[in-house]
């Protein structure tokens, strides 16, 4: 099992996880508000969004086949996307949409590398 592989795994893993707190955590904060706190948690969106675009860069810099544009290109839509979910508020706009658009982006395009290189 390569390395690359791995990273695709993790990544993808991790973009879905962005999704699922995306859609459920603002649910589950209806009913216990201690996860409602962390579904507003402002600083909480910065954090995940500057280690996903580091994450990103290191990935994009370090493995030749992330330079390719079919992983390129959705990948680096989603982490605009995300980024502008942090910024969807003061426009009027509710972050969940971006986020999970971007967060599928990102996970597809990890996918697409990984199974075109079995």
């Amino acid at each position: 099992m390569s390395s690359i592989a791995n990273v695709d795994r993790a990544a993808a893993a991790l973009s879905f996880a962005c999704i699922a707190h995306c859609i459920a955590l603002p649910i589950i904060g209806m009913a216990l508000p201690f996860f409602g706190a962390l579904a507003e948690a402002e600083w909480l969106h910065w954090v995940f969004t500057v280690l996903a675009i580091a994450a990103s860069g290191t990935v994009i810099a370090s493995v030749h086949s992330a330079r390719s544009p079919k992983f390129l290109v959705p990948a680096l839509l989603g982490i605009g996307l995300i980024t502008s979910a942090l910024f969807a508020q003061s426009f009027g706009f509710d972050e969940t949409i971006p986020s999970v658009l971007g967060g599928l982006l990102i996970a597809s395009a990890h996918l697409y590398r990984l199974f075109k290189h079995k």
